[in-house]
Protein backbone atom coordinates (compact mmCIF):
# COMPACT_ATOMS: atom_id res chain seq x y z
CA UNK A 1 0.00 0.00 0.00
CA UNK A 2 1.39 3.63 -1.19
CA UNK A 3 1.30 6.16 1.38
CA UNK A 4 0.23 9.34 -1.10
CA UNK A 5 1.25 12.93 0.33
CA UNK A 6 1.01 16.78 -0.94
CA UNK A 7 4.59 16.11 -2.77
CA UNK A 8 3.77 12.77 -4.74
CA UNK A 9 3.93 13.22 -8.22
CA UNK A 10 0.86 13.06 -10.15
CA UNK A 11 2.31 11.41 -13.55
CA UNK A 12 4.05 8.85 -11.58
CA UNK A 13 0.54 7.79 -9.80
CA UNK A 14 -0.44 8.07 -13.11
CA UNK A 15 1.95 5.26 -14.02
CA UNK A 16 2.24 3.12 -11.21
CA UNK A 17 -1.66 3.31 -11.34
CA UNK A 18 -3.18 3.57 -14.47
CA UNK A 19 -6.83 2.89 -13.70
CA UNK A 20 -6.26 6.46 -11.80
CA UNK A 21 -6.92 8.23 -15.32
CA UNK A 22 -10.30 6.73 -15.13
CA UNK A 23 -11.53 6.83 -11.92
CA UNK A 24 -10.41 10.02 -11.04
CA UNK A 25 -12.91 11.51 -13.82
CA UNK A 26 -15.65 9.39 -12.50
CA UNK A 27 -15.11 10.63 -8.79
CA UNK A 28 -14.66 14.72 -9.56
CA UNK A 29 -15.42 15.66 -12.31
CA UNK A 30 -12.88 18.32 -12.02
CA UNK A 31 -10.18 15.97 -12.79
CA UNK A 32 -11.26 15.47 -16.42
CA UNK A 33 -8.73 18.00 -17.75
CA UNK A 34 -5.87 16.08 -15.48
CA UNK A 35 -6.51 12.94 -17.59
CA UNK A 36 -6.32 14.80 -21.20
CA UNK A 37 -3.34 14.98 -23.13
CA UNK A 38 -2.72 18.42 -22.78
CA UNK A 39 -3.68 18.06 -19.01
CA UNK A 40 -0.90 15.35 -18.95
CA UNK A 41 1.57 17.72 -20.09
CA UNK A 42 0.91 20.68 -18.25
CA UNK A 43 1.34 18.79 -15.30
CA UNK A 44 4.46 16.75 -15.98
CA UNK A 45 5.71 17.36 -12.64
CA UNK A 46 3.69 18.43 -10.43
CA UNK A 47 3.12 17.38 -7.60
CA UNK A 48 -0.78 16.63 -5.46
CA UNK A 49 -0.52 20.12 -4.26
CA UNK A 50 0.00 21.69 -7.77
CA UNK A 51 -2.75 19.27 -9.09
CA UNK A 52 -5.51 19.96 -6.12
CA UNK A 53 -5.18 23.47 -7.83
CA UNK A 54 -5.99 22.66 -10.96
CA UNK A 55 -8.82 20.59 -9.69
CA UNK A 56 -9.95 23.31 -7.39
CA UNK A 57 -10.17 21.32 -4.22
CA UNK A 58 -8.51 21.21 -1.20
CA UNK A 59 -4.64 19.16 -0.91
CA UNK A 60 -6.09 17.48 1.73
CA UNK A 61 -9.56 16.37 -0.33
CA UNK A 62 -7.26 15.68 -3.42
CA UNK A 63 -4.50 13.95 -1.02
CA UNK A 64 -7.04 11.86 0.22
CA UNK A 65 -9.06 11.03 -2.92
CA UNK A 66 -5.82 9.86 -4.54
CA UNK A 67 -5.12 7.59 -1.02
CA UNK A 68 -8.94 6.04 -1.44
CA UNK A 69 -8.35 4.80 -4.85
CA UNK A 70 -5.11 3.55 -4.99
CA UNK A 71 -5.72 1.39 -1.79
CA UNK A 72 -9.24 0.33 -3.69
CA UNK A 73 -6.64 -1.57 -6.55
Amino acid sequence: MAKITADSKYMELLNKYPLLKRDLSQKNWKFEFLVTPMGKISLWEANLEEVSKHAELSVDETVTLFQDLVDSY
